[in-house]
């Protein structure tokens, strides 16, 4: 056992750059089937283009980190505003775009809103909870919930400059966000899911840089953990392993104010809506939970319920390390969750073919992976009393 940690521990970026690929050699793979090209040509070229590129921006061009940083978010941004006004939502064959747009339509309307069917078909409904419609309100109310992808692309760069104090590491986090082709499917098909998965990262890394834990500012962190858990479940995974530890190391009493605090902040989010209607209880009948858990077994669900735990309460407290563990984490319950999906029920027909193979959620773990290849790791933990705190942690002087 001890061997085997040791060869993770030495081959750890190595792994990262495998999950990266893997993500995206599953996006080239997948969607090249549609072109003229070989799907396997493509998924070939692609990892040797990706390296070429890491090998030009980290000898030749970090001198100008800065400039071709900015660079890079101007020529996203136009990238991005050009796919929206040139792809027609209505002709994809994904729902995230409509599940928020119609909820917020259904609001202003008076309508329940998560009673409202997207444009794919008449029993597919709104899925994300209530806090993640109402961050996209203002790019809502500009015409096109699309655009939201523009502020969390810059909001990923920022986090990782501001954590980091270097532009060089920006620039190659920011290039390898542009570079995979599972961020430009986000952007064609108007996806939200990455954006919710870059919000949580970066929230993550601000509280890591704030000194915001149960350890020493319990209130907060459990207002947060609500409000996270007020955006997605998947969401949770990433909150949960990086404050549990923290959390099972309080007094009984701040335990259990902190679960109270924590349901208080869901059920102010999610109280309008089981008031909709107090005659007909709708919210009973059609609710969000509905759409996130109506796939899967309960069986791989416990599974990985349990393999999280034991990611959570590792010792390792060092950011790097919840990073890794992390990123590696997640791809693998997608993996299988979205795997066993197929399985279970879709055998008939080829995993490529099948629309409920869903590999979409494969990009949740990209930030994590993306921030562990750019992020050197460093031997210091984080200190385990408060006296130590975090002014001796090197990665944040």
């Amino acid at each position: 056992m001890s061997s085997l940690k040791h060869w993770f521990s030495g081959n750890i970026r190595y792994l990262q750059w495998s999950a990266f690929m893997l993500i995206n050699c599953t996006f080239v793979f997948k969607y090249a089937q549609r072109t003229p090209f070989s799907p396997w040509l493509c998924t070939l070229l692609y990892p040797l283009l990706i390296l070429f590129l890491w090998q030009t921006g980290t000898k030749r061009l970090s001198r100008h980190a800065r400039t071709l940083t900015l660079t890079l978010l101007t020529a996203a941004t136009a990238a991005i505003l050009l796919l929206l006004l040139k792809i027609d939502p209505l002709s994809v064959n994904v729902d995230r775009w409509s599940a928020t747009t119609y909820f917020l339509d259904g609001l202003r309307d008076g309508i329940y809103p998560y009673g409202i069917h997207t444009h794919v078909c008449e029993t597919n409904f709104p899925s994300p909870f209530p806090l993640w419609h109402y961050l996209n309100i203002p790019c809502w109310l500009i015409g096109d919930v699309g655009i939201s992808l523009i502020p969390f692309l810059f909001f990923f760069t920022y986090v990782t400059y501001r954590f980091t104090r270097s532009w060089k590491q920006s620039m190659l986090a920011t290039g390898l966000l542009l570079s995979s082709p599972s961020y430009w499917w986000e952007v064609a098909v108007r996806s939200d899911g990455l954006s919710n998965a870059i919000l949580i990262f970066g929230l993550i890394l601000l509280m890591e840089q704030r000194h915001i834990s149960f350890r020493n500012r319990w209130l907060l962190t459990s207002v947060l953990c609500g409000m996270v858990a007020c955006t997605r479940l998947s969401a949770i995974i990433p909150m949960a392993i990086y404050v549990c530890y923290d959390y099972f190391r309080l007094p009984l009493r701040q335990k259990i104010l902190s679960v109270l605090l924590i349901v208080a902040a869901v059920a102010f989010f999610f109280a309008p809506y089981v008031l909709w209607d107090t005659h007909g209880w709708i919210f009973f009948r059609r609710n969000p939970f509905m759409s996130q858990t109506s796939t899967g077994s309960p069986v791989i669900m416990l599974t990985m319920v349990c393999i999280a735990l034991f990611i959570a309460l590792k010792k390792d407290r060092s950011i790097d390390g919840y990073m890794h563990r992390t990123g590696l984490f997640l791809l693998f319950f997608f993996a299988v969750a979205i795997s066993a999906n197929h399985i279970l029920h879709h055998q008939d027909i080829s995993i490529w073919q099948d629309a409920e193979f869903d590999i979409s959620y494969l990009t949740l773990a990209l930030p994590y992976c993306i921030f562990s290849i750019i992020h050197p790791e460093r031997e210091t933990n984080i200190p385990e009393s408060h006296e130590e705190s975090f002014s001796a942690h090197p990665m944040l002087q």
